[in-house]
């Protein structure tokens, strides 16, 4: 398992960024045909079988998008772009949390806090990097 310093996880912004505008599309046309399948009329169209076809072949583009940041130790939470860094707090075990659209990792959360329990980080210093395999 890999944690991160704040200074580690904002040097994966720009990338985590640019892939998530990359997958936006897909995952907005894989939302479109989840909701259309789930209707009766999604499900009385003679067309149902490729537009499962296109469903999943999407979600497998979007899962090949994503997997190096699992990879690389990252947790992604939203394929709309929310993204978990494990990181230390003191001795405490926490979260570095990104979501699209902010420039840098500038909030931290407990490990079963999750969103709602985003706190603004007011020392990076706070949070250190640690190594484990």
């Amino acid at each position: 398992m890999r944690y991160f310093s704040v200074d580690e996880a904002n040097r994966l912004v720009p990338l985590l960024s640019r892939t998530f505008e990359h997958i936006r599309p897909w995952v907005e046309r894989v939302q479109q045909l989840v909701e259309t399948l789930g209707t009766p009329e999604g499900k009385a169209l003679s067309n149902q079988e490729s537009l499962r076809e296109e469903r999943d072949a999407l979600l497998e583009k979007v899962r090949l998008e994503l997997h190096h940041f699992h990879e690389m130790g990252l947790e992604i939470k939203g394929a709309l772009g929310l993204v978990d860094f494990r990181a230390h707090r003191g001795d405490e075990p926490v979260y570095l949390c990104w979501r699209i659209g902010e420039t840098a990792v500038s909030h931290w959360h407990g490990m079963y806090d999750g969103f709602s329990g985003r706190r603004p980080i007011d020392s990076p210093e706070e949070f250190a990097p640690t190594y484990l395999s």
